[in-house]
């Protein structure tokens, strides 16, 4: 699940070839810069790449959702319920390669990743 959960890296550039196949390397729209915006209420961030005419050209969208849970102690610890990831890179061609990972378990340790082709940017 690691995967699902926010980056902790503010002051570097977002590793936006993660999750991309290297058989797709080539194909993408490479971006020269990023806005990160991160929700601070919940396990969120949103990560939009841009190109040289400053056109959107990769997008991250990662967050958990929690509930409370009663330990054996009977302390109160959040329990991650459902999580999902999903990176999406501009072709050359102008459609979108989008990745999405989906945990929706108790403790999210089961997971479904898989690939897919859009006309737009994911939302």
């Amino acid at each position: 699940m690691s995967g699902l959960l926010p980056q902790k890296r503010p002051d570097r550039e977002p590793d936006w070839r993660l999750d991309l196949p290297a058989d797709w390397q080539a194909m993408v729209v490479a971006p020269i810069r990023f806005e990160v915006c991160r929700e601070y209420e919940i396990t969120a961030d949103r990560t939009t790449g841009f190109d040289e005419s400053d056109l959107p050209c990769y997008c991250a969208y990662r967050y958990v959702l929690t509930e409370p849970r009663l330990d054996d102690d009977e302390l109160f610890y959040d329990e991650p319920v459902y999580a999902e990831k999903r990176t999406a890179w501009r072709l050359r061609d102008d459609r979108w390669l989008v990745f999405r990972e989906v945990a929706a378990s108790a403790g999210c340790d089961r997971v479904h990743a898989f690939y897919s082709f859009g006309d737009a940017m994911p939302r």
